[in-house]
This record gives structure tokens, C-alpha cells and sequence, in this order.
């Protein structure tokens, strides 16, 4: 099916290796000889082998449109991680991921530290002839917030359902129809050129300016000769956490030009507007943003700046958001990645700053597995830095990442 220009992600992750190496020692070779042979000859095989550090991702399960392909290829069938299959005129994918982390945290001079399952996630897809498809996706969030009395069994981890809508295509790439739990036009774009969404949501989630779904529909036409896209979405307004609590409706505006489509057509400009309420007081929840992504199996950078018209459930609070980040590749399997996230919470107090900053590296194992090590500092500034509880925080992460 194709689906117009749905993010693909950024990458995806190597097979196992093809020959198996022996440290049996050979009759007249000193152990030494045999430990420099070995390693010179396993250095050699990972170098000269196609390396992707960045699982692939696909998140909504949707092929892309033909255009994007060329940049990033989508995953095999018989990629570790995928699952994908041929039943009568159906195409069925099976998806899904695992994080599991360590985290060490220093917060006003205290230590904690904790084993923490962040996200079980499942995407089942089913294409039929290329005219349509449906997609359910499932994760796990806790039952609770922090500081709650309320949930399930205390503070338990429970399931939830992220996406679950149905598509059609009727023009191939050119047009396409989405009804049910749709996911949000622009934060898969910011998740597929960052590539380490294990290592935590992206800023814009983060910070809460947007949410990775709500109930609705989206239309997207693809401009003319792969120029890029025009979206439109219809939805609550109220996210995945709340059922609708207004009579209004958030409506979303994109505009996606691809201006180097032939040498890098997942390099994208973006151009968000949404006209939105929140809770029963329908509170103003308007966005703004502009930026641009690139998505490809061994780079990924990208910059989105952010206007709030209502933050924080206050409709006359406007805040401003400024997200940037790289990723890269390196040769036998090493990544890096780093992001830095600026919020002014209340524009009327412009010292007031929340900065966030995030760097680290990966180790992708030759199977299913990714190994993370990052930093992430959150910083106070300004009047910020007053606050009470002090939001300074430094953190330590080792994470897994593991696709089933």
C-alpha cells in the first residue's frame, strides 16, 4: 500500500554476521598470533560489511511513498524485528519493540536510582491491494502519575491503545484518508529523523506542545512531482490521556516541501498551524511551528521552533519551544546522537528558561539488540532556577533496546 509520505525511519538494524570466526589455535601459532589474527580478522568483517545502528522504525506500519524509498529502503521482510506476510490479497506486518532501563538520577544533591521498563510496543498492519489498510498500535504507560493515589493496582504498568485507524488510498501516494485514532501529523517526522526514541520522547512531546494521537481524520495530498505534501487533520483536541470535554474540535494544518527530493527526498521543510481548545473551559491550545528533518540510515538532524497560543491548560499563557538534534553512524556499529530542548514556559517572563540537553552513543548487536548509554541535564534558568521543586536534574541511562 502506499501511503503518502508517511515518515520512514531511520534505518534498520544489521543481520547476523554471515561467517562465524574460530579462536581454535592452529598447530605452530603462538596464542598472541592467534588473538591478532582474530581480532584483525573480525575488525575487517564489520567494517566491510553495510552497518545500520538505528533500528527501522516505521511507525504508523504503512509503506512510504516511492519517492522515499530511494534514501531509506523500507526493512526486509525477513529483518530481524519484522514481520510481514502474504495472506490472499492481504500484505500483514507484525512489529514490535522493548526498552528497558537503568537510570541514575541526582536532584538536589540526592541519588536515585531505579530498573525501569519505559515502553512495550506492538504494531499490527494490514494492507489490501494497495487501495487501503488498517493499523492498531499498542504500548504500555503506567496507570498513574508520580505523585497519584489513584490507578491501577497502586501504580502499575498497564497497556494502551496509541493508534488505531483505518486508511484508504484511492489515488495511490497522491491522496490519503485516515479515520479512527490517527496519529499527529508532524511529531513521527521529529521521531524518525532522531532515531533513539528509547532513550526518551522527543522534545515536543516531552514538553507537552503535542501528543502522539487523537480521535479524528486526516486528509494529505501529495503536491505534484514529489514537491512534498498538504495535511489537514480534525480531531478533539483532548490527545490520548482525556476523552473529549468541549464542543470544539482541533483542526491542524501542514505544509511539507521536499526541496532536494531527487539527492535527499527525506530532507523535509515543515509548516504547522492548529487551531485548537482544551478542557471544559475549551482554554485556547494553538501551535505554531516551523522547521525542517532529514531521515536517512545513517544521518538524521533536524530543528523545530514552536509557538504556544495557551500552554498548560492556561489559555492566556503563551510559551515558545526550540528543539534541535543530530544522530549519526560510525563504522563496526557505533552511533551518536545528541538533542538540546529550549522551553519558555510564559513569554511574559523571557528569562525564564527550561533547558534540556541529551548526548550519548550505541552499540547495535548483530541481532535484535541495541545498547544505549546517555547523559541528560535539565537546567533552570532564570526565574526558573528559583523554582520549587528545583526542576535541575542530571541523569545517567542505560538502556536496551530490543526489538521483538
Amino acid at each position: 500500500m502506499k501511503a503518502p509520505l508517511s515518515p520512514q525511519a531511520p534505518g534498520s538494524m544489521p543481520g547476523r554476521p554471515r561467517n562465524r570466526l574460530s579462536t581454535a589455535r592452529r598447530p605452530h601459532s603462538s596464542p598472541t598470533c592467534t588473538r591478532a589474527l582474530f581480532w584483525a580478522l573480525l575488525i575487517a568483517g564489520l567494517a566491510g560489511r553495510p552497518l545500520h545502528a538505528a533500528p527501522s522504525r516505521p511507525e504508523t506500519g504503512l509503506p512510504s511513498a516511492p519517492e522515499a524509498t530511494a534514501a531509506a529502503p523500507p526493512p526486509p521482510a525477513e529483518a530481524p524485528g519484522t514481520l510481514q506476510g502474504e495472506l490472499g490479497p492481504l500484505r500483514i506486518g507484525l512489529l514490535g519493540d522493548l526498552f528497558a532501563t537503568y537510570r541514575l538520577v541526582g536532584r538536589q544533591d540526592l541519588l536515585f536510582h531505579e530498573f525501569e521498563l519505559s515502553r512495550i510496543q506492538a504494531t499490527l498492519w494490514a494492507s489490501y491491494r494497495g487501495w487501503g489498510g488498517t493499523n492498531i498500535t499498542v504500548d504500555t504507560v503506567r496507570s498513574s502519575g508520580g505523585r497519584s493515589y489513584f490507578g491501577i493496582e497502586g501504580d502499575a504498568i498497564v497497556p494502551r491503545l496509541k493508534w488505531a485507524f483505518a486508511e484508504l488510498t484511492p489515488l495511490r501516494h497522491y491522496l490519503s484518508l485516515r479515520a479512527g485514532l490517527v496519529p499527529d501529523l508532524l511529531l513521527q517526522y521529529a521521531e524518525a529523523s532522531w532515531g533513539y526514541r528509547v532513550q526518551g520522547p522527543i522534545g515536543l512531546e516531552r514538553d507537552a506542545l503535542y501528543t502522539p494521537g487523537d480521535l479524528g481524520a486526516n486528509l494529505e495530498v501529495a503536491l505534484p512531482w514529489g514537491l512534498g505534501s498538504v495535511a489537514a487533520q480534525v480531531a478533539n483536541g483532548e490527545g490520548l490521556a482525556l476523552r473529549e470535554q468541549n464542543n470544539g474540535k482541533n483542526l491542524t494544518v501542514v505544509l511539507r516541501v521536499a526541496p532536494l527530493r531527487h539527492q535527499a527526498p527525506d530532507f523535509l521543510l515543515h509548516a504547522l498551524f492548529r487551531d485548537g481548545s482544551l478542557g471544559t473551559g475549551s482554554a485556547a491550545n494553538r501551535r505554531a511551528s516551523f522547521g525542517l528533518t532529514h531521515a536517512s540510515p545513517h544521518l538524521g538532524a533536524g530543528a523545530l521552533g514552536t509557538l504556544a497560543f495557551g500552554y498548560g491548560g492556561l489559555g492566556e499563557r503563551n510559551a515558545a519551544h526550540f528543539t534541535a538534534w543530530l544522530r549519526g553512524e560510525l563504522p563496526v556499529r557505533i552511533g551518536f546522537f545528541g538533542r538540546a530542548d529550549a522551553l519558555w514556559p510564559d513569554m511574559t517572563q523571557k528569562d525564564a528558561l527550561q533547558l534540556r540537553l541529551i548526548g550519548g552513543v550505541s552499540y547495535a548487536l548483530p541481532a535484535l539488540v541495541r545498547l544505549v548509554v546517555s547523559y541528560e541535564g535539565t537546567l533552570g534558568l532564570g526565574a526558573l532556577a528559583e523554582q520549587v521543586p528545583a526542576i535541575t536534574e542530571h541523569t545517567l541511562l542505560v538502556q536496551a533496546e530490543v526489538r521483538l
